[in-house]
């Protein structure tokens, strides 16, 4: 197929398409009622494991939302005259009704405070610091906004998350399952990959505190559903996270993903199997219905697998 196609070349089939599929496959009619949720809570099981068409990264721009919970460090985008700025949450807090005046301080960018002194300072910044306006009141139950200045472009620059300055602890997109990789943007567009960490290891960095090698984090590891850093950000520097994620789960008769359509017979066969097991108390067909969604899963593993390899086989001695 070329580099352009018809809609109707597209895989659209629809939830409500998999759930009278479900019933014909069943041969029960009559458990119309429970389908839906078994469909769901079929795709809620299979959301937890790594697909080649779970990837995902945070490089999608966010724009400034009314009423929504907002964590430390996100960064959402504002444009005015033609250029893009970046306003950094310094808290976690609720938006407001009403979108705040950016446009009043976009020639203003935000300067993190000198790391020095014992506690060192820690955000949120005072209110009325320069290159920052508050949302909602502002700290601590709305949020202050940091100008982290100009987008200048590139992949890592247009990240949902920014370090603040003395906090190595952040919350991950609630559809992450698993890192793939981690980037830091420092001196504006120079990006680089983090490298792992156990926890145990990053703790003990944390106890023993030397001299940090930079002033941007170049570790990080995973715990307690947050993303540790270390050392410790001086500065606001993007955070790009490349990961797996959980698709949406269906919950209309029209909508139409990745559960719907590529993954569609394993998460039908998987529903059917709970279905024979829980409901019609049939445990032979409940085997028979697991063992067709697992040969689905392996499928698509090997269609992850083939996507992966960028190499040939070695060939052995022989």
């Amino acid at each position: 197929m070329s580099q352009q196609w018809p809609a109707t070349a597209v895989d659209s089939r629809t939830f409500g398409a998999q759930q009278a599929r479900t019933l014909d496959d069943l041969n029960r009619p009559n458990l119309q009622n429970i389908v839906t949720e078994y469909l769901q809570d079929s795709m809620r099981y299979w959301q937890r494991r790594p697909f080649f068409f779970t990837d995902s990264d945070n490089t999608a721009p966010l724009a400034w939302q009314a009423s929504v919970e907002t964590t430390i460090g996100t960064t959402i985008q504002f444009t005015t005259g033609g250029v893009t700025y970046a306003f950094v949450a310094g808290n976690a807090g609720l938006t407001g009704l009403t979108i705040p005046d950016f446009a009043s301080i976009v020639g203003t960018v935000f300067t993190p405070p000198a790391t020095t002194g014992s506690p060192p300072p820690l955000p949120p910044p005072q209110s009325g610091t320069a290159g920052t306006i508050d949302d909602n009141g502002g700290a601590p139950t709305g949020v202050i906004w940091l100008n982290n200045g100009q987008i200048i472009g590139g992949f890592g620059a247009n990240s949902q998350l920014t370090t603040l300055y003395n906090v190595n602890q952040y919350q991950m997109p609630i559809d992450l399952v698993a890192f793939t990789r981690v980037e830091v943007t420092w001196a504006s567009n120079v990006r680089m990959e983090m490298q792992p960490l156990s926890y145990r290891d990053l703790r003990d960095l944390d106890v023993i505190r030397p001299t940090p090698p930079t002033s941007y984090p170049t570790y990080y590891c995973w715990y307690q559903q947050q993303l540790y850093l270390w050392p410790y950000p001086v500065g606001l520097y993007p955070i790009t996270l490349s990961y797996r994620s959980m698709p949406t789960i269906a919950a209309n008769a029209g909508d139409t993903n990745i559960w719907t359509t590529q993954a569609e017979a394993m998460i039908r066969h998987y529903a059917e199997a709970r279905i024979s097991e829980a409901v019609i108390g049939d445990s032979a067909a409940a085997q028979f219905y697991y063992d067709l969604a697992n040969k689905e899963f392996l499928v698509l593993q090997q269609q992850g697998s083939q996507q992966d390899v960028r190499a040939g086989i070695t060939p052995s001695d022989w």
